[in-house]
């Protein structure tokens, strides 16, 4: 009888049934859809909170420029014999006015675009830490097969970003927001209310969900015993969750 398809339910059951080398291309590919996931799920939160921010704020006018600028083109000036720039006019306003979540989007924008780097970077981080300690409890193998426990370790980070996501989007989507933007950002932080209660609890069966996986997976990526590979992922986890929370 086969095995099953995916480590996520049968951890111990799929990785007994698999001889090292393992599907390295399988956990490649899983690791490619958690990070368009949460890259699509973090840019999809930025979005409904700036598209939710339509209050006005004033900002300088990056079309008007400053009076010392526009002396130079006055008589006297170096280049006198220039036409002044549009900027110089005086039907130019100094500053003007924008939307609060016009300005949010533009400052963060780049964030989805980075959890396509950082994501990868953290399935190697942790390859690594867990190849190394793997090491110092008598581990054996090859580090694309660490890669590959590691990997299929970070599937379960999905819930928790589509269980916070949900939250967040629900809370900013049946909020009413006053007209001025100190208000505004005010009632959105009053909205986060019960979040780290959902967050806190959505992430522990999160962390145990990805510690079951990466210890059968590192059992028989480096040749362990489960107890033995359990000491470094059960290590691995603490020390996440210690920067989780500092």
């Amino acid at each position: 009888m086969a095995g099953p398809r995916t480590p996520l339910l049968k951890p111990r059951e799929y990785f007994e049934s698999k001889t090292p080398p393992l599907d390295f291309g399988r956990a490649v590919v899983a690791v490619a859809v958690v990070t368009l996931v949460l890259a699509a799920g973090v840019g999809g939160l930025l979005w409904t909170l700036t598209d939710q921010l339509d209050q006005q704020v004033t900002v300088d006018n990056p079309e008007h420029h400053p009076e010392w600028a526009c002396e130079k083109y006055e008589d006297g000036g170096p280049f006198e014999d220039m036409s002044a720039p549009d900027g110089c006019d005086a039907s130019v306003p100094e500053e003007r006015q924008r939307p609060l979540g016009e300005l949010i989007w533009e400052e963060f924008s780049w964030v989805p675009w980075a959890m396509l780097v950082f994501v990868p970077l953290i399935w190697l981080t942790e390859g690594v830490l867990l190849h190394l300690g793997s090491s110092f409890v008598g581990g054996e193998g090859r580090f694309t097969d660490t890669l590959t426990a590691a990997g299929w370790g970070m599937v379960p980070t999905v819930v928790r970003v589509l269980a916070v996501g949900a939250f967040l989007t629900y809370r900013f989507r049946t909020l009413s927001l006053p007209p001025d933007p100190e208000g505004a950002v005010q009632a959105m932080q009053a909205s986060l209310t019960g979040l780290d209660l959902v967050s806190g609890a959505v992430m522990l069966v999160v962390v145990a969900w990805a510690t079951y996986i990466r210890t059968y997976g590192l059992a028989r990526a480096r040749d362990l015993s489960v107890g033995n590979a359990a000491v470094v992922t059960v290590g691995l986890t603490l020390v996440g969750l210690l920067f989780e929370f500092v």
